[in-house]
């Protein structure tokens, strides 16, 4: 007999005692529940309250032990701290504390941490347990007693102990430390406790916050882990105030109780456990009573709920043998009349006034049948006929594929075609209802509009409505159709989004950009009170990250960027990549100049974290430009030229930093561009020229050589410092053309110096990283010796350090190249970049210079002193002279010279000369140098 029997007497007789079936066992399993609980309640009160006298007791223990261990220190004798055999004898008298407190050891230590005396005797021994020192200088430095977590003993390292430590305070410093301990796997002042316990299976232990078992009745399990499972509920007693109590999975594997509680004077907990098998076996044979006893009654009620069923059905049984056969039964046949009454009789007579109408309803359903062939099976859209009053006559199968409703339920509830439309969409149906005069808007206008299915997803779709009339024009209703549209709709808004979207990290573009800030500036029209704040945001030196980590990184990193660069933003704000490295804020609606400087602050901070988009860590900073509507502009155009501007600004000022605009910015921005696009003309007409400054060997008091150092006379300017031009040339690639024809005319220079002038001079150059990076480098240097005829061994090319670890493999291999070919190789403003050893053993280099910026204050500042001294002896322990630029008294050339420096430059020797005035100061020197010879010779 199953519940999907075709007999209603026997489902509903299934249905009846299922029911009582169901209420016992719920029944059953409530009250079986609830006895558990309070069964479970009970057992962990009891040894809820048991832990706390255990925890009590413990923390007496303790106390008790540390106050006797603190009595005795502050109680000893002063002859005890001067003489060992004293301290000794008073030790071995304190019998107290060696049979009662601490079994193991009693100890004096000094502050050098040897052991004035103990017990076992063994006076000026160390400590050899890292964790026993530590223990006890803790004291020594903070002069308070403390109790150590388990250490291993000094002269059993397998056994474990706990120190207990006092300090000996004599005017007011710890001059010694009294240290006693007791074994955990021996009998000691707390072994007693652990022997209590619930049942037969009970035990208590001891557990610190690494999950250690400190003590155990089973000693194998002393100081090992807790149970995995207990874990998290020991770290949640140590935070909670009173006991916990929790289940978990043992050591072996069985499920326990445990009930946590943290001591007082000692950073542990006392836990009490039982075996749930143990503690609910009456449980569970209560339980197997219970289910005799309820299965009984069921089956009793079975019985009874089966003979009462099927009494009361035999009726209904009756109507439905009819109802089956019907089919084989034609006239007065297929009627039944029974003797009943109630709802069984109605039942009945509504089954005969059935019968009567199935003639007329097969025939409506055939013609409906066929108009509904016609309408709807050759269409996917959603067509209906609606009756004047609103009410449906016909629904197409498609209206559950475009609104998610059934027609069943829009049938019953025509209002849905309304309610389902969009709330945004709802003011142009108001509007139209308004105008036509008609409350279910039925014009002629094909409309697009979007929905919200039954579902809950929004889809868009195109409506048409049509009135129907009959031949005389009487208002019978009116036929719709709606079709979906969503996909048209969502590639139409991909398309748009494209268009006004950066396509790497789907931020608003430079078009949507301008758009939004077109608005912000009209808003702010209305609303004179508000400011408008545009930011200009540029990565700082984002090349070198794509020259070096590859273009594939740096648009990862973009991504990077972008994605905390989302975080800062307020509801209103607006965030786009206006194109390469550079983003930009729109910040509408603030209140004053502080808001933009907080927000700079923020972004800045935002790049402190190093990011990861490789494998390996970058670290970026920032330039931000920051114009304010309206007080630096009160148009879009202007707001954006003067926001980037001020960025512009902030990267010449040294970088990770913000700028205002201001209006000098303008005329520095033009000034920039112009010294920018005079630089080409300048080369060709001869305004750069060079400059010569002489290199002294301190050893020998002879000048060995210059470096070259560029000059720039513009025609109108005057002399441009290269500080303001050399930046430039950098930015816009003209010093890869610069640095060539510095490299020509400083060769050439230097050979003409060898055929027509004072001794062989080795000339320096400065390479830039723009020109050193360029693939024809090292054929650029070997042409300009060729074409010079300089000798190799008469150049020198001064390099930066980031110069090289910018690319280290690739700079390795040029620095080679020119190192086989002759070339000196120098390493310029050390001390201010990476100043790493591995590098310098790495690369075949051959002198260190020291930047200025420490030479100008080692006379006064110890700081630059000290790096300039470990500067010198670094080159030196790797072979390598050191040179020191920027000397300009006798006094700091006094202290490189103590130092050892083999060379130097700067104003004290010489300022930069030219080619005429080097040739005059050279000679003059040697001339000089060559006298003093010959007086030293003749006296």
């Amino acid at each position: 007999m199953s519940f999907m029997h075709p007999s209603l007497r026997v489902r509903m007789t299934l249905a009846v005692t299922g029911l009582i079936l169901v209420l016992m066992v719920i029944t059953a399993i409530v009250t079986l529940t609830f006895f558990e609980r309070e069964y479970e309640k009970t057992l962990t009160a009891h040894q809820t309250t048991m832990l706390t006298v255990l925890a009590d007791n413990i923390d007496a223990d303790i106390k008790g032990a540390q106050e006797a261990l603190l009595n005795n220190a502050r109680a000893i004798p002063p002859a005890v701290l001067t003489s060992p055999t004293a301290a000794q004898a008073w030790l071995e008298s304190r019998t107290g504390l060696i049979t009662r407190f601490f079994t193991n050891h009693l100890l004096l230590l000094d502050h050098t941490g040897h052991i004035i005396a103990g017990t076992p005797q063994h006076h000026g021994a160390v400590p050899q347990n890292a964790t026993e020192i530590a223990a006890l200088k803790q004291t020594f430095a903070d002069g308070r007693p403390h109790i150590s977590e388990p250490l291993p003993c000094c002269n059993a390292p397998k056994d474990l102990q706990v120190i207990f430590t006092a300090p000996i305070i004599v005017q007011n410093k710890v001059v010694m430390v009294m240290a006693g301990s007791f074994s955990l796997f021996k009998p000691n002042i707390l072994s007693h406790h652990i022997q209590a316990k619930i049942g037969a299976s009970g035990f208590v232990r001891l557990i610190n916050r690494n999950h250690k078992v400190i003590l155990h009745p089973d000693p194998k399990r002393i100081y090992q882990n807790s149970a995995p499972d207990i874990v998290a509920g020991i770290d949640h007693a140590f935070e909670k105030k009173g006991p916990l109590t929790l289940r978990h999975l043992g050591v072996y594997n069985s499920e326990i109780i445990t009930t946590l509680q943290h001591l007082k004077n000692v950073d542990w907990l006392i836990a009490s456990s039982y075996q749930i098998d143990e503690a609910f076996a009456p449980v569970r044979t209560a339980r197997v009573w219970f289910a005799i006893a309820t299965l009984t009654g069921m089956a009793i009620a079975v019985v009874v709920v089966l003979v009462m069923m099927r009494l009361l059905t035999r009726p209904l049984s009756q109507l439905a043998t009819h109802v089956a056969t019907l089919p084989e039964k034609t006239g007065d046949a297929r009627f039944i009349h029974l003797p009943v009454n109630g709802e069984i009789g109605n039942l009945t007579g509504a089954f005969n006034s059935m019968v009567e109408e199935i003639d007329q309803s097969t025939l409506a359903l055939r013609n409906s049948e066929q108009r509904y062939r016609i309408v709807t099976e050759f269409t996917n859209d959603f067509t209906y006929w609606r009756r004047p009053d609103g009410s449906f006559e016909f629904i197409s199968p498609a209206c559950i594929e475009v609104t998610g409703y059934s027609r069943e339920e829009l049938f019953a509830q025509p209002s849905l075609m309304e309610e389902m439309i969009h709330p945004a969409d709802r003011p142009m149906f108001d509007q139209m209802a308004a105008e036509s005069g008609d409350a279910i808007n039925c014009s002629h206008e094909e409309i697009e509009y979007r929905i919200i299915t039954k579902g809950g997803s929004i889809r868009w779709v195109r409506h048409n409505c049509r009135p129907i009339t009959d031949d005389n024009g009487t208002f019978l209703g009116r036929r719709g159709c709606r079709s979906d549209i969503t996909e048209r709709k969502q590639l139409a808004d991909q398309v748009s989004h494209m268009v006004l979207h950066d396509l790497l990290t789907g931020l608003p573009n430079r078009s949507l950009f301008a758009d939004r800030l077109y608005l912000a500036t009209a808003q702010k029209e209305r609303n004179n009170r508000e400011l408008t704040v545009v930011l200009f945001f540029c990565i700082d030196r984002f090349k070198l990250i794509n020259d070096t980590l590859g273009h594939e990184t740096g648009d990862r990193l973009l991504i990077m960027v972008a994605e905390r660069l989302r975080k800062l933003l307020h509801p209103d704000d607006t965030l786009c990549r206006f194109g390469g490295d550079v983003f930009t804020f729109i910040l509408p609606g603030r209140e004053s100049r502080h808001e933009a400087v907080t927000m700079s602050y923020r972004i800045l901070a935002s790049l402190s974290d190093p990011f990861n988009p490789a494998g390996q860590q970058v670290t970026l900073s920032g330039s931000i430009g920051i114009a304010i509507c309206p007080q630096d502009g009160s148009d879009a155009e202007t707001l954006q030229k003067n926001a980037e501007t001020a960025m512009y600004d902030a990267k010449r000022s040294g970088k990770n930093c913000f700028r205002f605009y201001a209006r000098e910015m303008n005329a520095q921005a033009a000034e920039m561009l112009r010294l920018d696009n005079s630089m080409p003309l300048g080369l060709a007409n001869g305004d750069f020229y060079l400059h010569y400054q002489p290199q002294l060997d301190l050893k020998n008091d002879t000048v060995i050589a210059v470096e070259a150092l560029l000059r720039w006379r513009h025609p109108e300017l005057g002399m441009i410092p290269p500080d303001r031009f050399i930046p430039l040339a950098e930015d816009s690639g003209f010093i890869i053309k610069l640095g060539e024809w510095v490299l020509r005319t400083a060769c050439m220079q230097c050979a003409e110096w060898q055929k027509n002038g004072p001794a062989p001079l080795r000339i320096a150059i400065n390479v830039s990283g723009r020109q050193f990076s360029e693939p024809d480098f090292v054929d650029m240097v070997a042409a300009a010796l060729s074409d010079s005829g300089l000798p190799p061994e008469l150049l020198e090319l001064e390099l930066t350090e980031s110069l090289l670890i910018s690319n280290e493999q690739q700079a390795l291999q040029k620095l080679q190249l020119l190192k086989s070919m002759g070339i000196y190789l120098a390493i310029d403003d050390f001390g201010t970049g990476y100043s790493s050893l591995a590098y310098l053993k790495h690369f075949p280099l051959d002198r260190l210079k020291i930047d200025k910026s420490f030479i100008n204050d080692i006379l006064s500042d110890p700081d630059d002193a000290a790096i300039t001294e470990a500067i010198i002896a670094m080159g030196h322990s790797l072979k390598l002279k050191v040179i020191a630029e920027g000397v300009e008294t006798r006094e700091q050339l006094i202290f490189l010279e103590d130092r050892g420096c083999d060379e130097m430059q700067g104003y004290f020797l010489s300022k930069p000369l030219s080619e005429h005035d080097l040739y005059v100061f050279v000679t003059a020197r040697q001339e000089n140098n060559a006298t003093e010879g010959d007086y030293t010779a003749n006296n």
